[in-house]
């Protein structure tokens, strides 16, 4: 028996959260939530300068984490960036945070070559932000109102560019 190795039953995470979904859902389809207080979570700009969802406060926000390697992330990344103007007409935050560890290094580059080298992230590259929200999957939405708090999420891609979506987002923010 040399050489063997016995090893305990090991809990792990698994790879995607029992609520995450492969197929991207509709806005319409996400359920609000009764307001719930977050942990503390902050994440860099492309300068570095660190930022917290208390920067934020007074108006809602979609929290949006992603990354490079994630591929529904980058399929539905270009309608999340194309809506991203009227929600800031509508005084919606739109917050996307990459968490590759490398951050604007690899991130900017790959957005020029998706043609969104005008969309702004922001960075979580040691993706503690989605520890502490103890979410394993990639991507994942948080919809906060105007109290930095968490009334709806979503595990899994969204159809961002579909009819409508600006509406039910502004009533799932309100």
């Amino acid at each position: 028996m040399a050489g063997t190795l016995i090893a305990a039953p090991v809990t792990r995470k698994p790879l995607h959260a029992a609520t995450a979904t492969d197929a991207p859902v509709s806005l319409a389809e996400i359920a609000a939530h009764p307001p719930l207080v977050l942990p503390a979570l902050s994440f860099t700009d492309a300068d570095g300068t660190e930022r917290d969802l208390a920067s934020f406060r007074g108006q809602p926000a979609v929290l949006h984490f992603w990354a490079t390697w994630c591929g529904p992330c980058v399929t539905e990344l270009p309608a999340l960036a194309a809506l991203t103007p009227a929600l800031a007409q509508d005084g919606i935050a739109v917050l996307p945070v990459a968490t590759d560890h490398l951050g604007p290094e690899k991130v900017l580059p790959f957005l020029g070559r998706l043609n969104l080298g005008g969309f702004r992230s922001f960075y979580d590259t040691r993706a503690a932000a989605v520890a502490a929200l103890e979410e394993p999957a990639l991507p994942l939405t948080l919809f906060l109102n105007r109290e930095a708090q968490e009334v709806a999420r979503h595990s899994g891609p969204v159809r961002w560019g579909e009819p409508g979506a600006e509406n039910s987002l502004k009533r799932l923010l309100t």
